[in-house]
């Protein structure tokens, strides 16, 4: 039976009483860091809203559904879902509403059209 040993501590800190200051960073360097990176298809921060908890909670979803579909099937719903989410006349916020457009699409166009 192999021999168990003991976990290894790393300690970076030791001997240092108090870290060193962080440089700061010039204001010329900052404008070509950020100029490089629009240049290279990077945007900055944007005043759009990021769905997270908050945004979920307000709405009333607290609930997660998971669901197995082929890797071709997950790429349209993504790609219709996706269209809709970036459209800003769309009602469509999240992948959540797109599931819910759909499922209430289905039942509207179902009611009319009886299955074969």
């Amino acid at each position: 039976m192999p021999e168990i040993r003991p976990a290894v501590k790393l300690d970076f800190t030791s001997g240092l009483e108090v870290l060193p200051p962080r440089p700061k960073m010039d204001a010329a360097t900052t404008e070509a860091s950020v100029v490089a990176g629009r240049q290279l298809g990077f945007s900055g921060r944007t005043s759009e809203t990021i769905a997270d908890g908050r945004r979920l909670k307000s709405r009333g979803a607290n609930t997660q559904l998971n669901l197995k579909v082929t890797a071709n099937d997950k790429a349209m719903i993504l790609m219709e879902a996706s269209r809709l989410i970036q459209d800003p006349s769309s009602p469509v916020g999240s992948l959540g509403e797109f599931v819910v457009m759909a499922v209430d699409f289905y039942r509207s166009h179902h009611s009319r059209h009886p299955p074969k």
